[in-house]
């Protein structure tokens, strides 16, 4: 099969998603949810499994099972999962490459944004052995979690390129995620959207509207930086879809 023509672009800042997009962690968070359905027979485990990826923990529970509807009770809930079943997570392959490589640029260009609480997000990144970018939005850091735009609005005011409403193109985000819920709070935040194909296949993620869509970050490398322009190359090789106005960057 021939590969695509490599594509380069410029972009403000990358905002990244974590479970599913830096970390494959949803065999872990299944085992969570798993034994956390044990003593509740109302609480469906295997349906919340199936449709909350990319929710906030805390709005799971509070739909299924909104007697344990407490933030405190959920950051316990959740910081325990990478030291009881980190076993079953293992990194998107290339990722921890492609996060040092943006912590090695001479200005910060990007940010986190995950439903999951600083609890597990920060604990996965010591679990990979990767520095936290200093904009490290979590659960908490937000009101309304995704598929709301907030915490990406929020990765952008952080990271100095807020929403331009009007010339949505002098500011170049782009949101990496694997998830349908993150991909619409992108969208909705006026970014570009990456989509990982690691819990979704293809034709879901390009249903779902994303720009560019690859296997893993094996196929995304992190180019030179303008300073003059503030941006930093990236170049995507072997991706599976990218639309036709991404392809004439």
């Amino acid at each position: 099969m021939t590969l695509p023509k490599p594509v380069s672009v410029k972009i403000n800042a990358a905002l990244l998603d974590v479970d599913g997009t830096i970390i494959i962690s949803q065999p872990a968070i299944a085992a969570m949810w798993r034994d956390f359905g044990k003593d509740k027979p109302y609480f469906d485990a295997e349906h919340v499994i199936q449709i909350s990826h990319g929710w906030r923990t805390y709005d799971a529970i509070a739909k299924f099972a909104p007697d344990f509807a407490d933030e405190k009770f959920v950051a316990q809930l959740e910081g325990a999962i990478p030291e009881k079943y980190g076993k079953f997570s293992v990194q998107v392959p290339g990722s921890v490459a492609f996060c040092n490589a943006m912590n090695a640029l001479p200005k910060e260009k990007w940010a986190v944004a995950t439903s999951g609480t600083y609890e597990m997000a920060s604990k996965w990144f010591d679990f990979l052995g990767i520095k936290r970018p200093s904009n490290f939005i979590t659960a908490s850091s937000v009101t309304h979690g995704k598929p709301d735009p907030e915490c990406y609005t929020t990765g952008r005011n952080g990271l100095g390129f807020p929403v331009n409403t009007q010339h949505p193109e002098l500011s170049k985000v782009f949101v990496f995620e694997d998830a349908p819920a993150g991909i619409a709070a992108g969208k909705a935040a006026g970014c570009k959207i990456v989509g990982i194909a690691t819990t979704f296949d293809l034709p879901f993620l390009k249903e779902k509207g994303c720009d560019i869509i690859v296997k893993n970050f094996e196929s995304v490398k992190v180019g030179a930086y303008d300073p003059e322009k503030d941006e930093v190359e990236l170049i995507f090789t072997d991706y599976l879809y990218a639309k036709d106005d991404l392809l004439k960057w």
